[in-house]
């Protein structure tokens, strides 16, 4: 048997949490936040072969005792409500008697016989996905986290080697698929902070790009001629199998015309990271109060958490625009449900213009189409699958002129405070506030400027006259 009092006071007894057990003061189904933070962690024991949450025991695995006891048929209906489907779990609750009676228990989650993931994102208070979509979660350093490459490899392993469950080959295509999708966002998020480890793999990349992308003169084996490799090895300098020798890089930097640090940056395709960019880093500081600060947080990371928070904001503006009226008003039933998307688009857009009549929205909503016309028009289709994460991918390969202006036109300010970047959006500051700007772009300068600022009650009254 999974649980048992027996089996409390061994978990506790062993003083520390595992990647096969958690301590847990108490778990709830309700707030929904709350309940987004145990989802995690029954997806993330369900992903990595089972584990117990320990209740009622605090970090320093001392027995406080729960307040509340949770009805296993409840949390059972609520898990099947947001995944669509069951996780098979054991909750059992044991009282101890000594100077106050205390309440404790153990949640064991088994080990799934397929990779459980959540169709929807969950939100924290300020926005930010605690459980995010068809994202895998796995134990790792007493830690619920996203699966990474080792991780997702253990997975595919598992269900696809050891025959151990009988699964579909359409779950094995979505792991190798997240293992794919994990390893560009990865890359990505390296791109952007400017992170750059040397390795064979790598190498092998970087030629494979030089290959692919930067060249069309020469085949695989006549490259390998070129840098040197030996030519019944050239194969395993493109499979990142053998490490090339600095001659090898060399000889390729001036064949194909590279920067000299081709080899030893980060790079998506042939683009270097926008951190190294003197224009794009001066519209970032430029934006900044407090730029100190901003350095003492990690320029790299606050690089890659400021794009990724513009590409999200923009994401959620963009569905709003070229939405119908009403699209993202909440039910009842999405008041009572978790936070998603659906919500934080109607609570930072929609919610502000209740008051106005059909034709004022819909003029209010045309003005903003055209103020913001570039950025709209080279970026993803609104209706795009993971269209904030695309937006990061679009801005890669655009060139440092739309970025820059990208980056002007959308942030407002940008403040680091007790540790944390706070951005403030030029158009949900104007949505919010149902200000009409019209703006100039000052190539020259990389600097918005601002002009003939209307009160929204003008606006209207000039956009009557024109009709």
């Amino acid at each position: 048997m999974y649980n048992s009092q027996d089996k409390f006071f061994e978990l506790v007894g062993l003083g520390t949490e595992n990647n096969k057990w958690d301590y847990k003061r108490d778990i709830h189904i309700s707030p929904n936040i709350a309940f987004a933070n145990l989802l995690k962690d029954i997806l993330a024991f369900s992903n990595s072969g089972g584990g117990w949450l320990v209740l009622g025991v605090d970090d320093n695995s001392r027995i406080i005792g729960i307040e509340k006891k949770i009805d296993p048929t409840s949390l059972g209906e609520k898990i099947i409500s947001v995944l669509g489907e069951q996780v098979l779990f054991d909750l059992n609750y044991y009282t101890i008697h000594d100077e106050f009676d205390k309440v404790v228990g153990l949640l064991y989650v088994h080990d799934s016989d397929k990779v459980l993931v959540s169709p929807i994102d969950l939100y924290n208070e300020k926005g930010k996905p605690i459980v995010s979509e068809h994202t895998i979660y796995f134990r790792r350093n007493t830690s619920s986290i996203k699966a990474n490459i080792d991780d997702i490899n253990l997975l595919i392993h598992k269900v696809s080697v050891l025959g151990k469950y009988d699964l579909k080959a359409e779950d094995i295509e979505f792991l190798k698929d997240k293992k794919s999708e994990y390893s560009m966002f990865k890359e990505e998020d390296a791109f952007y902070k400017g992170e750059f480890q040397f390795s064979v793999s790598k190498f092998a990349e970087k030629l494979n790009t030089i290959y692919r992308f930067h060249q069309s003169k020469y085949t695989k084996y006549e490259i390998g001629i070129l840098l040197g490799f030996e030519i019944a090895a050239i194969d395993e300098y493109f499979e990142g199998r053998r490490f090339p020798k600095i001659e090898h890089l060399i000889r390729a930097v001036e064949i194909f015309d590279l920067p000299h640090d081709y080899f030893f940056q980060t790079t998506v395709g042939m683009e270097k990271p926008f951190i190294h960019n003197p224009l794009i880093t001066y519209i970032i500081l430029e934006k900044t109060t407090g730029k100190v600060d901003l350095y003492e947080y990690g320029f790299g990371s606050a690089f890659n958490t400021i794009i990724s928070d513009l590409a999200r904001k923009f994401s959620h503006f963009k569905k709003w625009l070229f939405s119908e009226r009403g699209t993202y008003k909440p039910s009842d039933r999405d008041i009572d449900s978790l936070v998603n998307e659906n919500t934080i688009i109607f609570q930072t857009f929609e919610e502000y213009l209740l008051d106005l009549s059909d034709h004022q929205y819909n003029k209010f909503k045309q003005h903003l189409k055209i103020q913001y016309y570039k950025e709209i028009e080279k970026t993803p289709e609104e209706n795009e699958k993971f269209l904030n994460e695309k937006i990061k991918t679009r801005l890669i390969y655009s060139n440092t002129d739309f970025v820059c202006k990208f980056i002007s036109e959308l942030i407002k300010t940008i403040k680091t405070s007790e540790g944390k970047i706070h951005i403030e959006y030029n158009f949900i500051y104007e949505v919010q506030n149902k200000v009409v700007r019209y703006r100039d772009y000052d190539r020259q300068n990389l600097k918005v400027e601002f002009c003939n600022r209307k009160t929204f009650d003008e606006f209207i009254s000039s956009e009557k006259e024109r009709d």
